[in-house]
């Protein structure tokens, strides 16, 4: 007998290459089986028809509570939007991670964490921007940090927002990236408002590198001069950098996005950015469900959709062994969609900002069940 069994959904999983009805088999925590026809009985059963059944998704760029001051309350947020595997995007510093570390292993939702080079993180937000210059980098602290908590670690993370680095323009990108080259990490990169040309940062990124709110609008971007993808972009993509969407309030724009999709030019992955001040505020980001309905509107084929919030970033991570597919005998993560029909707005920037643009879907993805190793996390009352 299984503990689980989803019966009768759509599944799709984009690493095993599955999109058909069938049926998804859970026991002690694992994945027992995928198949057509489970004869056996399960503790509970559930009727998945007419839903997508997918791995449960991982965002990959979130801030969240008590890493970030602003961070949202993960497990509630995530397991209720398909999320089982969330990445904080750079809110400590090599001073401040280990103060959470128990926190990230106690939670039942997977938590990975990006470094920021600043050793305090974003602790002092709002009241000034954190510190990036490279002369405070804490070479020693952050090898410290990254060899006796690397397991929990993906790499560095800078905001190179002209208001961040002001004056120093990207010599903190440089030196990141060189320190990153030195200890062999990974670096993610948040672009709004660059203090140069869009060329020039992505001239400083390596293979496995992230670039983060590759859609944003403020400043150089990744579209030239004529309106369409630029040369410098489609290279970094060629050599390996990662493009991310994450848009939170403010890093996303339909300018850039239209006409990137348009010309083909997807995410490699899709987050959200979420903190308690963008989780659930209309018209942005809201939550994962919610982005993957604006970028099903925005003209990403659904079985694309899903593969940039599972298989891609589990790869990435380099956690595709234990995430990011419905593999038998890998952990039972999976989330159940129901697509259904709905007028959903969409923005690019809250209400309260006048340079805004809205945009309508024809429906949207509604989370009706999470299941994290084995346990139903959520389920919608009404499934």
């Amino acid at each position: 007998m299984y503990q689980i069994l989803i019966k009768g959904g759509t599944v799709i999983d984009p690493a095993n290459s599955i999109h058909e009805v069938l049926n998804v088999a859970v026991n002690d925590g694992k994945i027992s089986a995928v198949s057509e026809c489970i004869d056996s009985d399960a503790v509970n059963e559930v009727d998945a028809s007419g839903c997508l059944v997918v791995p449960g998704l991982i965002d990959h760029h979130a801030h969240v509570w008590p890493l970030a001051k602003v961070g949202l309350p993960a497990e509630a947020v995530c397991f209720s939007s398909g999320v089982t595997t969330v990445v904080d995007a750079g809110s400590t510093g090599a001073m401040t991670f280990r103060q959470h570390k128990d926190f990230i292993r106690k939670s039942k939702l997977t938590v990975k964490a990006y470094i920021n080079v600043c050793s305090t993180g974003l602790d002092s937000l709002p009241a000034k921007m954190e510190d990036v210059d490279p002369a405070h980098y804490d070479e020693g602290a952050i090898r410290e940090l990254f060899e006796e908590e690397g397991a929990d670690l993906l790499g560095l993370k800078l905001r190179t927002s002209r208001e961040v680095v002001r004056e120093m323009g990207y010599e903190p990108l440089r030196q990141t990236v060189r320190l990153a080259d030195k200890l062999g990490l990974s670096v993610m990169v948040h672009c709004t408002n660059p203090p140069g040309e869009m060329s020039e940062l992505l001239g400083c990124l390596r293979q496995g590198d992230v670039i983060t709110h590759m859609y944003m609008n403020k400043g150089s971007t990744i579209l030239d001069k004529s309106g369409h993808v630029g040369q410098p972009a489609l290279e970094a993509r060629k050599r390996g950098v990662v493009f991310e969407a994450s848009d939170a309030r403010a890093h996303f724009s339909f300018e850039v996005s239209e006409r990137a999709i348009r010309e083909g030019f997807y995410p490699d992955i899709l987050a959200t950015d979420l903190t308690k001040l963008s989780m659930y505020l209309r018209p942005t980001a809201f939550s994962m469900a919610n982005q993957l309905a604006k970028y099903s509107m925005l003209g990403i084929p659904e079985d694309e959709l899903f593969t940039l919030c599972t298989v891609n970033p589990a790869r990435h991570m380099k956690i595709d062994d234990v995430a990011g597919s419905l593999t038998e005998g890998h952990p039972a993560d999976i989330a159940v969609f129901r697509r259904e029909e709905f007028t959903p707005q969409f923005g690019d920037r809250p209400y309260s900002d006048e340079t805004g643009s809205l945009r309508y879907g024809r429906y949207i993805y509604r989370p009706v069940m999470t299941v994290k190793n084995g346990e139903v996390v959520f389920r919608d009352i009404m499934f």
